[in-house]
């Protein structure tokens, strides 16, 4: 057994082993699918199917999963789709790809999610990659309603072969058109832009990870993903939380060489998210004319400000520097907390260089959004993403549309 599979088997939360087939000495490629009431699921599955063959083998794993108290006609349609798997697996006429699916429906309430099905599956990987002692092999995250360009192995495959980064997010774009409603096009085309002038934000204020958390679109090598214990059994947000503590302890970058398309549609499976974000913007009921708000300019700049005086927080004492911070963040901190975290900080830091890692490793990226959502409550008003979206980056456009393929090819550009 290799020493990081052994560690994280011993030391960690493992789920158990639910493959018995054999596994193929060439795979080194598995991608995981967490799949709830899931009807379409086959296209996802076909898009994995249409790629570009890479060099090794691909397995594909599907939780089709559901809570004890599951609706039954959920519980009848994961059913179906476990069985119309099978058969999909059985027709697949390509000996380099090998879909796999795992029926569980009788998850706890009390952890039953995405989360949790995300686990099984990549826990499956690591059981699997143990067997062939391959430390190396890539855990490829992806959803049960997302398609993937013909290159997405390849780009992936050569990522890895070419860079010593041990995970990556993959570039994305939702689709802005086809048989969904109108709006709900426009109101995913608002929050793909606001995730993408988030990401502006952050570097314009000098904030180190600046990778966006989907989790249909990230990858990680399978050492990786047992030193960092795996992934969480959170009902939502588990992709945020697993990859913010990636980031801060990986090398990691940015693969744009392949488009992954996460669904556009409406969602009310977890408390936040992609789709359940559309659905909120999309109530009629609340919002007449549907509009996204987000963070304004001003809660960024109290963070560049806070991020460039790193240095000065480095060589002065915490009490001193404290009262140099912007009053928000003051009542944010709040003193004690600061003065403790920056002391601790500096006793454990040789150098201003530890310093600052360790520094954002404290206020990392849950910080970060979590003092957005703290100055917004009472303090700074939030405004339409077209309107400050556009001024970032000094447009006069202010339709979502082409604001975004402007932001698009920003992020494409970016290095």
């Amino acid at each position: 057994m290799v020493p990081t599979f052994e560690t994280y088997f011993s030391r960690f939360e493992v789920l158990p082993k639910r493959l018995y087939n054999p596994i193929d000495s060439n795979v080194n490629m598995i991608v995981t699918i967490p799949c709830y009431d899931e009807p379409n699921i086959l296209d996802t599955l076909q898009s994995l199917q249409n790629c570009k063959k890479p060099s090794c083998v691909v397995e594909v794993i599907i939780v089709v999963n559901n809570s004890e108290s599951a609706p039954e006609h959920v519980k009848t349609q994961n059913k179906q789709t476990f069985e119309e798997i099978l058969a999909f697996n059985k027709q697949n006429d390509k000996h380099w790809i090998q879909f796999m699916p795992i029926l569980e429906q009788e998850m706890p309430e009390k952890f039953a999610g995405v989360g949790l099905a995300r686990k099984i599956a990549m826990d499956e990987a690591i059981y699997r990659f143990n067997e062939i002692t391959n430390p190396n092999g890539m855990i490829i995250s992806c959803d049960a309603d997302t398609l993937v360009e013909s290159n997405y192995f390849v780009a992936i495959e050569e990522f890895y072969k070419t860079t010593d980064n041990k995970a990556a997010t993959l570039y994305f774009e939702h689709p802005l058109e086809g048989d969904l409603p109108k709006y709900q096009y426009h109101a995913i085309a608002q929050y793909e832009l606001y995730m993408r002038y988030y990401v502006e934000q952050l570097r314009r204020c000098g904030f180190p990870f600046l990778y966006h958390t989907v989790g249909s679109c990230f990858s990680i090598q399978a050492s990786a993903y047992c030193k960092q214990g795996g992934m969480n059994k959170r009902q939502a947000g588990e992709d945020f939380y697993f990859l913010q503590k990636v980031f801060q302890a990986e090398k990691c970058a940015e693969i744009r060489t392949t488009t992954v398309h996460p669904s556009s549609r409406v969602s009310d499976r977890v408390p936040f998210g992609t789709g359940t974000v559309v659905a909120k913007i999309t109530d009629f009921s609340t919002n007449k004319t549907p509009q996204y708000k987000t963070f304004a300019p001003e809660s960024f700049d109290i963070l560049q400000m806070f991020f460039s005086q790193i240095s000065n927080i480095y060589d002065t004492e915490p009490n001193e520097t404290f009262l140099m911070l912007h009053p928000y963040l003051q009542e944010f901190l709040t003193k004690d907390v600061y003065s403790k975290k920056v002391s601790e900080i500096k006793k454990n830091s040789t150098s201003l260089h530890s310093f600052q890692k360790r520094f954002f490793n404290w206020f990392n990226g849950f910080m970060v959004y979590k003092f957005l959502n703290f100055v917004h409550q009472n303090k700074i008003e939030r405004i339409p993403i077209e309107q400050v979206a556009a001024d970032l980056i000094g447009s006069t456009e202010y339709d979502v549309f082409e604001l975004l393929k402007k932001y698009r090819t920003i992020a494409k550009k970016t290095l």
